[in-house]
């Protein structure tokens, strides 16, 4: 199992290269920017590896393994309703995976795949702003050692990247039909996306200085194929229904569950983003004080309804990247001379910040490679 990981660095390296090449014909940017990811993401899991010794064989009730175990039996019929309740609805990785007849513990290289993407597309994001190579790498070494890459790197099976990349093309896509992609696709990866979408749509608004209300919240209409489609399968789907209804109605009643995990909520969040929050806080701080006023509520709205629905405190606050992305522009645009410094600097200083998984009220740090290569091999 563990050689997987080098697999899936090689094929995600490859693919994004060749997908650069073909949708942007600007094959020189993509290569630089997939150059630049693949350095980040290996610091990255230089400083703050997976658990390889547990990847190497099915460990039923740990993290590292039971997202994986439900992922790959939806590969193998990705309609089946005997699992977990809120994996049912994120049947396109299983698709994917089916349609390219993935079999095995193959389909596990896709969650490695979308994390290379998404790198990729931050490094390029990043490029756009300012071509210094500190400011390129430092930017993408800052989002490459948070949850965004440390949960679908650390634990197998985790979707979450394509998620992050969904997000990204909303709040900074170009292309016409990159948000509405991300809308009709993603949340058929995670529902995370809808949860996500108005901090990223907002984020959009923001760094485009254009109106909060005008023709570009049309957007969101792209979102009611999944509503309707959902809502109609709903109605044929009494095993599939039942389980969605029972998983909500646990997470938003049964406050014995939520409230010991009060105390640890900042804890949590810290962990998800650590140096990060300083870009988070400065794109509060530069948009003027009333748009600043209103993302920052939908910030706390945002990972307010995260914590309700889902006990993963520092990986959820992943959703909240778009902003991170936005922090980092901000320098840029004030402080233009010492903006590559300043982000190189907060790149490596979340290096050096210790990190943790934090679920429910278990705190599982995360190790150095030298300490899991060790365990790997005594």
């Amino acid at each position: 199992m563990s050689a997987l990981i080098p697999a899936s660095l090689i094929v995600g390296t490859l693919s994004g290269f060749a997908l650069g090449w073909i949708a942007h014909r600007r094959p020189a940017v993509w290569w630089y920017c997939g150059g630049v990811a693949a350095g980040a993401l290996a610091l990255s899991l230089l400083f703050f590896s997976p658990r390889l010794w547990l990847m190497q064989n099915y460990v039923p009730g740990s993290f590292q393994w039971d997202r994986a175990h439900t992922f790959l039996l939806q590969c193998e019929q990705p309609f089946r309703r005997d699992i977990e309740p809120a994996m049912i609805w994120r049947i396109l990785p299983p698709l994917v995976a089916r349609t390219l007849h993935l079999r095995g513990a193959t389909p596990l290289v896709l969650p490695w795949l979308g994390v290379f993407a998404v790198t990729t597309y931050a490094a390029v994001l990043l490029r756009r702003r300012c071509d210094d190579p500190r400011f390129v790498f430092g930017g993408t070494l800052l989002f490459a050692t948070t949850s965004a890459v440390l949960v679908p790197t650390g634990w197998l099976g985790m979707n979450d990247a394509w998620v992050w990349l969904g997000l990204f093309a909303v709040a900074f896509g170009r292309a016409t039909w990159a948000a509405p992609l991300a809308c009709l696709l993603c949340p058929w990866v995670d529902e995370r996306f809808i949860i996500g979408f108005p901090l990223a749509w907002l984020v959009a608004r923001l760094e485009r200085n254009e109106p909060v209300i005008g023709k570009p919240i049309l957007t969101a209409l792209w979102l009611l194929p999944y509503a309707v489609i959902r809502l109609t399968l709903a109605q044929h789907d009494a095993i599939g229904s039942e389980a969605t209804h029972s998983f909500l109605q646990a997470q938003l009643t049964h406050k014995g569950q939520l409230l010991p995990l009060l105390p640890l909520v900042p804890l949590g969040w810290w962990m998800g983003l650590r140096a990060g929050w300083g870009a988070v806080l400065y794109a509060l701080w530069y948009w003027p004080r009333s748009r600043g006023a209103l993302i920052a509520s939908t910030l706390i709205a945002t990972l307010g309804i995260s914590f309700v629905l889902a006990s993963d405190l520092s990986r959820s606050v992943a959703i909240a990247t778009p902003l991170l992305l936005a922090g980092c522009f901000a320098v840029a645009r004030r402080y233009p001379e010492h903006a590559p410094r300043l982000v190189f600097a907060f790149g490596f200083i979340n290096l050096l910040i210790p990190a943790a998984h934090l679920t429910f009220i278990h705190i599982d740090p995360i190790n150095p490679l030298p300490v899991e290569l060790f365990r790997l091999l005594r």
